[in-house]
Parts: structure tokens; C-alpha cells; sequence
């Protein structure tokens, strides 16, 4: 037995999920850029900053959850000002 100090790294660890991936996205390219994955993690209750020695990739899967999570989100935002904006217009209107 080796010790893990001298283990072959084959991945790379995804920031989420701490799993170790062959593909990621790493958080500062274009593709991540594109994607807005900083803007969407940012919903997530931790902080990623640049120069924190923590990975700065995400895997594919957790790239997925993400936007499922992301898009939910903004869908009750949406919801919650319509229904408040409903809800103004009425009380107003029975004045």
C-alpha cells in the first residue's frame, strides 16, 4: 500500500457534490461564463471566491441539479411578484 500522497489524481473533485469527476466545468471559463454558474451558485447557501483553496470545477451532473434548482427558484420569485402585484391591485381596487 502507497500512501495518498503519491495517489495518481484521474479526476478532478466537483465543488458540490465532493465527488471526484473525469468531466467538469471549471467556474471561471467561457462555458461556465455561458452558463452562469457563478450567478446560479450563488442562490446556494455557500460562497465561492476565486482565490479560496477549494475546487473550482462542477461536474456535469451537479451542473444539471444546479439548473433545475436555479430555474425553480426564479419560477417562485416570478410567482411571488405576480401574486403580490395581484394581491396590491385588489386590496386597492376594494378601496
Amino acid at each position: 500500500m502507497g500512501s495518498t500522497a503519491k495517489a495518481v489524481v484521474t479526476g478532478f473533485i466537483c465543488r458540490l457534490c465532493s465527488e471526484q469527476k473525469k468531466v467538469v466545468i471549471h467556474l471561471y471559463t467561457e462555458k461556465a461564463k455561458k452558463l452562469e454558474l457563478l450567478k446560479k451558485i450563488k442562490l446556494l447557501p455557500i460562497s465561492v471566491d476565486k482565490f479560496d483553496n477549494l475546487p473550482k470545477t462542477i461536474c456535469e451532473q451537479c451542473v444539471v441539479r444546479l439548473e433545475i434548482q436555479y430555474n425553480l427558484v426564479v419560477k417562485i420569485r416570478k410567482n411571488n411578484d405576480i401574486q403580490r402585484c395581484h394581491r396590491l391591485h385588489h386590496v386597492c381596487n376594494m378601496s
